[in-house]
């Protein structure tokens, strides 16, 4: 077996091979899974040696997770402009966020690596862990910040943005994900999107503009979440 070379710093020429060796890889373990992807199949289909996949990323494991926060990366640029235009209605924001977070994860690259995971996480747990580094807790970073700031404007108290940041993404987005992984073929109507993203925001904000919060134990909000019920106990 020939011996592994460890990950090297690379410089401008070797960042240059990162790309193609990452989008070889997406390829493959679409079309294959991870287990049946090999580096040397990488290497071949990005044109380079393995020795130089092996100086870019330390193991498979390694590669797979570059190339879920790639992915990352690319949800997180789209929700950062979200942010970035002057948008003072922190109800329009959260808006804006569900939108860019339903167009993202419904898109077919990413409903695909769900279908992966989903085939591999009983034997191998770790890739389950790698796909929350897809700009999930992004996501929940911006979403806690309007949902402070909404608090603010309206006058009611958020005992833990955070809790209730991850409550509102489970929330809008866990529908239309599970309805695009058993249609992948259905249309996925932009104006649809929309409406939902509005729809949503409104409810969610509605309940807590309302005081509606769950504060008892035996909620059946606190069953299902049983951190959001400690923070709010």
């Amino acid at each position: 077996m020939a011996e592994r070379e460890h990950p090297q710093r690379a410089g401008s020429s070797g960042r240059s091979k990162r790309a193609p060796i990452l989008d070889a890889a997406v390829e493959l373990f679409l079309e294959l899974g991870f287990d049946q992807t090999s580096m040397d199949a990488v290497a071949a289909k990005a044109g380079v040696s393995k020795t130089t996949v092996y100086a870019h990323f330390g193991d498979k494991l390694e590669l797979f997770r570059a190339v879920i926060a790639r992915g990352g990366a690319s949800l997180d640029f789209d929700l950062d402009q979200t942010m970035l235009a002057s948008v003072d209605d922190p109800q329009e924001r959260l808006e804006r966020i569900v939108l860019k977070l339903l167009q993202a994860t419904t898109a077919p690259t990413y409903l695909a690596f769900i279908r992966v995971l989903t085939v591999e996480a009983g034997r191998r747990p770790e890739l389950t862990e790698a796909i929350r580094s897809l700009g999930v807790p992004h996501v929940i970073d911006l979403v806690a910040v309007a949902l402070r700031d909404d608090a603010r404007q309206r006058g009611y108290t958020l005992p833990d943005p955070d809790a209730y940041a991850g409550l509102f993404v489970r929330m809008t987005a866990a529908g239309p994900q599970m309805d695009a992984l058993l249609d992948p073929e259905a249309d996925r109507d932009p104006a649809h999107f929309e409406a939902y993203a509005r729809w949503t925001t409104a409810i969610f904000l509605q309940g807590l503009r309302a005081g509606d919060l769950p504060n008892a134990p035996d909620s059946a909000m606190s069953q299902v979440f049983p951190r959001l019920s400690r923070a709010t106990s």
